[in-house]
């Protein structure tokens, strides 16, 4: 089994740079306690690839967001690689939209705020997927992980500057009159973000306008706000209920959306974090309990095969102690080193999907492991 475990226990440059040394060759899974699901592709040690559930993280919406192409470019891009299953930035390439050498540079930084923005997170769970090899049609970017740490660690100090100014991204700020921002380049962040600051958008609607994230548009305001160029003046009411149902329904489309591709490991994340704020809503349980029953069958055929065999990874007597149910004490006591993960349902009074789900606990506790 690879590394697992929650920023507590392990922070996250701890994390990147124990796979850096140990050259390791995998997918770092990182889900979030807002039902964000990110995954990193390491090579032999190297950082080659990111991935997000997070919308605004998406490909298209950080080209929108960085000004290579426009809306209704996106669209027509989408709308191609519905049609022909060709990827998105490849399309932009071969329509002259963006050059080869624009799309690896957006690619590699796309690839460094999506880490960077780990590193904003107050809490989260990790686990590393170890793999042989990584598949060859990925689109490669390498990332020093030494330069990521350093520059991550310098924005979590930022971001604590930023909101000792901005407290929230309720905060609305509006142009200085008479304030001149040419010196700042043409469509460039800054320059759209002191463009929004119109003294109506708070932060968060700035964000959303410029299809970015909540930390590069309150450092873009920051920076213009210590130059002088705007100024606070006052706070946007708190959302809504209105608001948090639309998030929520937001969610449960994509938790949805997430199973009908297979990608249960994301789907049962949104779906915990739909559980917890709506805890009595059938549709976020029976959601939840496809996820997990998904993400089970997957684990138990790509990562843990039902010819393992199991041992126990803590003493006997630490099972006492465990808060444990009465089923997994039961499976725990049946993994003495002998008997593979296909024997023990066969003797065990649980049906075969709740006692995959156990035993899938049972592991990602610690309490059971692999026999070596």
């Amino acid at each position: 089994m690879g590394l697992q475990g929650n920023f507590k226990t392990m922070m996250l440059p701890d994390v990147l740079q124990w796979l850096d040394t140990g050259q390791r060759t995998g997918i770092l899974h990182v889900r979030g306690s807002q039902g964000i699901t990110k995954r990193i592709y390491f090579e032999t040690g190297s950082i080659i690839f990111t991935s997000s559930s997070d919308p605004r993280e998406y490909l298209g919406q950080f080209l929108i967001s960085r000004g290579y192409i426009s809306e209704e470019q996106l669209n027509k891009a989408m709308d191609t690689q519905l049609a022909s299953g060709i990827k998105l930035g490849m399309i932009l390439v071969m329509v002259g939209i963006l050059e080869a050498e624009d799309l690896h540079n957006v690619l590699q930084l796309k690839a460094e705020e999506n880490i960077y923005d780990l590193f904003l997170w107050e809490e989260g769970e990790f686990s590393f997927e170890d793999k042989d090899a990584i598949a060859p049609d990925l689109p490669r970017v390498h990332l020093n992980v030494m330069s990521l740490v350093m520059e991550g660690i310098r924005r979590k100090d930022e971001w604590g500057r930023i909101r000792r100014v901005f407290p929230n991204d309720r905060t609305v700020l509006d142009r200085v009159a008479a304030a001149s921002p040419e010196d700042i380049a043409p469509n460039s962040l800054l320059r759209r973000t002191f463009e929004a600051l119109d003294g109506r958008r708070s932060l968060a609607n700035v964000a959303l306008e410029l299809h970015t994230t909540e930390f590069q548009a309150c450092e873009a305001a920051f920076k213009l706000f210590e130059r002088g160029l705007v100024q606070k003046i006052g706070e946007a009411e708190a959302p809504e209920e209105k608001s948090y149902a639309s998030i929520q329904r937001l969610l449960f489309t994509e938790a949805a959306k997430a199973i009908e591709e297979k990608r249960f490991s994301e789907a049962a994340n949104m779906y915990r974090y739909l559980a917890k704020t709506v805890p009595h809503d059938e549709e976020a349980a029976r959601g939840l309990a496809m996820a997990e029953e998904g993400l089970s069958s997957t684990y138990f055929r790509d990562v843990v095969p039902m010819t393992t065999v199991l041992e126990l990874a803590v003493p006997l007597a630490r099972l006492y102690t465990e808060n444990l149910t009465p089923q997994e004490g039961y499976l725990a006591s049946r993994a003495d080193g002998t008997w593979d993960i296909a024997s023990i349902l066969k003797v065990s009074p649980l049906a075969e999907r709740e006692a995959l789900r156990a035993i899938h606990r049972l592991i990602s506790k610690g309490i059971l492991r692999p026999r070596a």
